[in-house]
Formats: structure tokens, sequence, C-alpha cells
């Protein structure tokens, strides 16, 4: 069994980022500038039954649930998400 590094997510802990993804973020056409990933990763930490994660797993998860970022080569992600997405209020 391999070990896992301290920054590695479970299956477990994967899950439960992408059902707040497919729960709380809504996708629309333009893309949204006001939501970067390193902000939705914030709000994500700060909900019941959030946890630390980093960008890049933010990231990960983002695409795990069909969310391409607008530009991969920048830091901080921006998605194509609606301002009316729950997970934003």
């Amino acid at each position: 069994m391999r070990k896992m590094s301290e920054y590695e997510l479970t299956d477990i802990e994967k899950k439960a980022v992408d059902n707040w993804i497919m729960l709380n973020i809504l996708p629309q056409k333009t893309p949204n500038k006001n939501y970067t990933s390193y902000a939705l990763k914030n709000l994500f930490e700060q909900t019941p039954g959030g946890f630390f994660i980093t960008n890049k797993q933010f990231k990960e998860a983002m695409v795990r649930c069909n969310f391409l970022p607008v530009n991969k080569n920048k830091l901080n992600w921006e998605f194509r998400i609606s301002l009316k997405s729950p997970g934003l209020k």
C-alpha cells in the first residue's frame, strides 16, 4: 500500500468536495471573474463539513465536475459559473 502524501485527498474527501461543487456551483456560458478557484476553495473550507484543501486540489475537483478553466495558465482559475450558485451566498 502506498503512503499518502500529507496533501493528498482521500477518496472520501474527494467525494465530499465533488458533492459540494455539484450541489452548490451552477454552470453558465460566460466566465465569472468574481470567484476564482482560490475564492471558491475558501468558501468550501468555511462550510459545515468543509476542510482545508489546496488551490490545486480544488481546481482538480472542478475539472472532475466538468467545470473547465477559462485560462488554465493562470494561478487562480476562473470558471463559467453563475452568481446565482447556492455556494456563493
